[in-house]
């Protein structure tokens, strides 16, 4: 077999290169187990691809950083984005009705004679008519659910206008939701009260809670699970002349069968032994919260047939104000100091305030504060994000979810506004 020289193998290799190569790697790809010579064109593709990519990046970057900085450091530069008008009531007692709340990532407005939903791009969706001395409400991501305290009527609405309504045969006097349409409604006579349970289209379930001052205890606070198979009551009792409050747990699923026809499936008396039990939260399916005038239990429905305390937090000072939604329970107190906790009761922030205020609330991870028409919003870490005096009649702020910018929805009395702020 004939043998081919050296020189020949590089030749095989290179093509019709016959001297010696320098050995630039850079010049050369590997193909195929074999080093092949890299075309010219396709080396500056490359080296353009990497350099424009290179470029993107930084911008980018420095993109990124300059919206960090204005973010944090509050130069409060805000813009119009959309506007919509609405009718104004014609009096001042109408305009006090006036009520927002968030539904849907947009708002919806809540007053004695209807409701109207405008969502998020500023388009009235639909409007509803009806009589209410004093509407109350609840909502999740599906369902809007209103209710006219001490009447007998309740709505319910989802994003294309009303879902479900019905009359109660007693006064309503609170109500709670779950995520997947079930609605609790707490009525009460002169001696009893009652919790009737409807679906997302009014109709009722064959559930009922029936309790009285000295057997169970007549509640003041309820709030359901997301699913709507639990019950957190809080409820005040009377033993011969003792009054006291204790929590009680329901569940309407399997794991309560076995807890007899009322479904009890946990009570929380011996904690509020000297203490009142004012409100029961239900942030998820398995977590809650219990606030009494001296601090909060967060109990654990993991097992759902037992409940059980996970923590406990105390304080020091009187509770001021209380606002919760599904991730964090927030508080301020009688000294003006601002706690964040999560659903799992740890503290997020603990910060003093310097301002008054009118109203207080959580709107996502916002924290709003609003005094005449100055809004000033904290991040659950209580770094203040927004503080501005606007030249409206501000009644409702909420955080409008976008992912590239950082927008504001603003209930007015004739209108609602969003705005971008950096």
């Amino acid at each position: 077999m004939e043998k081919k020289s050296r020189k020949n193998n590089i030749n095989v290799v290179l093509g019709e290169q016959t001297a010696l190569p320098s050995f630039d790697l850079s010049k050369f790809e590997k193909k195929d187990g074999e080093y092949v010579k890299i075309k010219t064109k396709d080396k500056e593709k490359k080296k353009f691809n990497l350099k424009t990519f290179s470029i993107i990046a930084l911008i980018l970057l420095i993109v990124a950083t300059l919206l960090f900085t204005l973010r944090f450091i509050n130069f409060n530069a805000s813009y119009l984005i959309w506007k919509t008008s609405l009718t104004k009531g014609s009096d001042s007692i109408n305009n006090k009705s006036i009520k927002y709340n968030s539904f849907n990532n947009g708002l919806m407005r809540i007053s004695n004679d209807g409701l109207t939903y405008i969502d998020e791009n500023g388009i009235v969706v639909y409007t509803v008519s009806y009589n209410m001395k004093e509407p109350i409400y609840v909502h999740n991501e599906e369902y809007f659910y209103v209710a006219d305290k001490n009447g007998y009527s309740f709505y319910i609405f989802d994003k294309k206008g009303v879902a479900g309504t019905n009359t109660t045969t007693n006064p309503i006097i609170k109500i709670s939701e779950s995520n997947n349409g079930v609605l609790y409604v707490l009525q009460s006579d002169d001696n009893n009260s009652f919790i009737n349970v409807y679906r997302k289209d009014g109709t009722p379930i064959d559930i009922m809670i029936k309790t009285s001052l000295t057997e169970d205890g007549m509640p003041i606070d309820l709030s359901s699970s997301n699913n709507g198979e639990e019950l957190c009551l809080s409820n005040v009792c009377l033993d011969d002349t003792d009054l006291y409050t204790k929590a009680t747990y329901y569940n309407f699923s399997d794991a309560g069968k076995n807890a007899g026809t009322k479904r009890v499936v946990g009570e929380f008396k011996n904690e509020f032994d000297g203490k009142f039990l004012a409100r029961a939260h239900f942030f998820d399916d398995k977590n809650s919260c219990l606030i009494y005038d001296g601090g909060v239990y967060y109990v654990s429905t993991d097992d759902e047939s037992r409940p059980k305390i996970i923590s406990h937090i105390e304080f020091d000072d009187k509770i001021r104000s209380i606002s919760y939604n599904e991730k964090y329970l927030a508080l301020v107190f009688e000294d003006n100091k601002l706690r964040v906790y999560n659903n799992s009761g740890n503290l997020y922030t603990d910060k003093q305030i310097d301002f008054e205020y009118d109203n207080f609330y959580i709107s996502d991870n916002y924290i709003i504060f609003l005094y005449n028409n100055r809004v000033m919003i904290y991040d659950a870490r209580g770094r203040m994000i927004f503080d501005k005096e606007l030249d409206k009649q501000v009644q409702y702020v909420a955080k409008k979810k976008s992912i590239l910018f950082t927008e504001l929805l603003i209930g007015l009395i004739d209108g609602v506004e969003c705005i971008r702020f950096y």
